[in-house]
């Protein structure tokens, strides 16, 4: 079971993660059950994780990095954070990888790479944006996503 302390269940209708500067919204108009799971040092304290899950209901989680500018460092990270036990025991069935970043080349070997191995190995989609965005959750979580 997740810690508990690491997780935050919410109604709202707008769902934010947020760190230096960069900020992921999730929207939430029907008000389901989310929950917001910190990653990086409350449920996973050492080695390599992403900053956040966030998940809603028993159908879809996305694990969120928010970073600066090394997007290969933030994809290993998301992998990482899927493989991780702790998480395995806790995500749920569909899911989705976010990344948001400062800046973001045109084309990053690091980023296609990623999103191949995330449809193939999970049917899930990945997507990196630059600075914020806000989001339907389930769109995240398709490959063809995030709008």
């Amino acid at each position: 079971m997740a810690n508990d302390k690491c997780t935050t269940p919410t109604r709202n209708s707008k769902i934010k993660v947020e760190e230096n500067g960069r900020v992921a919204v999730f929207t939430n108009e029907e008000n389901s059950k989310f929950k917001v799971i910190e990653i990086d040092g409350c449920l996973i304290t050492a080695g390599v994780r992403a900053d956040y899950m966030v998940s809603k209901g028993k159908s879809v989680s996305v694990i969120v990095e928010l970073k600066g500018k090394d997007i290969s460092h933030a994809c290993d990270q998301l992998f990482a954070t899927v493989e991780h036990d702790a998480v395995k025991e806790i995500i749920n069935p569909q899911v989705g990888f976010l990344i948001i970043c400062r800046r973001f080349p045109r084309f990053d070997t690091f980023v296609a790479k990623a999103k191949t191995r995330s449809a193939r190995q999970y049917k899930a989609g990945f997507h990196v944006i630059c600075n914020k965005g806000e989001f339907d959750i389930d769109r995240v979580a398709a490959i063809d996503g995030p709008y």
